[in-house]
């Protein structure tokens, strides 16, 4: 992530303001991320805790974040970047849709579908795994 800060802030002088500063520096961070996606798939989190008071272990939160990163980082283009936009919660669908560079139906289109293809890796993943006895 230091990198990629560190790559888009030497382009900061080419920002022109057609575009927000946000949604331009979105635009050079996930192109970064899509090309550094080709070569390395996702690998497991260092840390994850669970600080509620659910009782949950660790190691079985650690272990399903990790698949679900897996299976989020399989789904194809422009369906990954749609819905990480949309779920980080930093821009508005129109905002989302310019830096796709599609309209607002599509991306409303594409929303859907990478939800579906999300929920059906995720049944999938959940049915071939071994039933507890």
């Amino acid at each position: 992530m230091a990198d990629t800060l560190t790559e888009v802030e030497s382009q900061l002088s080419q920002f022109r303001n057609e575009t927000s500063r946000q949604a331009w520096l979105a635009t050079h961070i996930r192109e970064r991320c899509l090309e550094n996606n080709k070569s390395s798939p996702p690998t497991a989190p260092r840390l994850l805790r669970d600080d509620s008071d659910s009782g949950a272990h660790p190691k079985i939160l650690e272990i399903e974040a990790f698949l679900v990163a897996q299976r989020f980082h399989l789904l194809p283009e422009p369906e990954r970047s749609a819905l990480a936009l949309f779920y980080l919660d930093l821009f508005s669908a129109e905002e989302i849709a310019e830096l796709l560079k599609m309209d607002i139906e599509a991306l409303s289109d594409t929303l859907g579908a990478a939800r579906d293809l999300l929920r059906k890796s995720l049944r999938e993943m959940r049915n071939s795994s071994p039933q507890p006895s």
